[in-house]
């Protein structure tokens, strides 16, 4: 049916609620997860100049303990799929998180993401993640959204 079923994962309860559903999709289809955790290591060199003085090797070394903590996560993740019965992979990619997730599928696969939902003002100071990638990725896209969001 999919060639693999691409997860991303940030660490929080919401996203791995996607991951519940992407199971499912497994056992019912063959096909194998590949969880990714996306670190945007870019975001840091974009921050204004505020004046106040910046220790702009603290950034560096601030991006290495998030690749650090992101494949430590990662790899317990993984580790916890695989022993369930599940052909696995994972992968910690870096850059622009929307843009990564859409790299790491393929036309064959399916990305399987939840969101958080956000509306309004929050929606557009924060954007979305989850809309971005729906309009670009070039595979399908299920969009998990968790049973504890209220529409206000």
């Amino acid at each position: 049916m999919y060639n693999q079923i691409v997860v991303p994962l940030d660490g929080s309860d919401l996203a791995e609620e996607a991951l519940a559903e992407a199971k499912k999709l497994s056992t019912s289809s063959g096909s194998p997860l590949k969880l990714i955790r996306v670190v945007d290591t870019y975001r840091t060199q974009s921050l204004p100049a505020t004046g106040m003085a910046l220790d702009y090797s603290m950034l560096s070394e601030l991006a290495e303990e998030e690749i650090e903590d992101a494949k430590t996560y990662l790899t317990a993740k993984v580790e916890e799929t695989k022993a369930e019965g599940f052909t696995v992979s994972g992968d910690v990619l870096h850059g622009p998180i929307a843009r990564q997730i859409c790299s790491a599928a393929e036309e064959d696969d399916i990305i399987v993401m939840s969101s958080h939902g956000r509306t309004g003002i929050k929606r557009w100071f924060l954007g979305s993640v989850a809309e971005e990638v729906m309009r670009n990725a070039e595979c399908p896209v299920l969009l998990h959204k968790s049973r504890d969001l209220k529409i206000a």
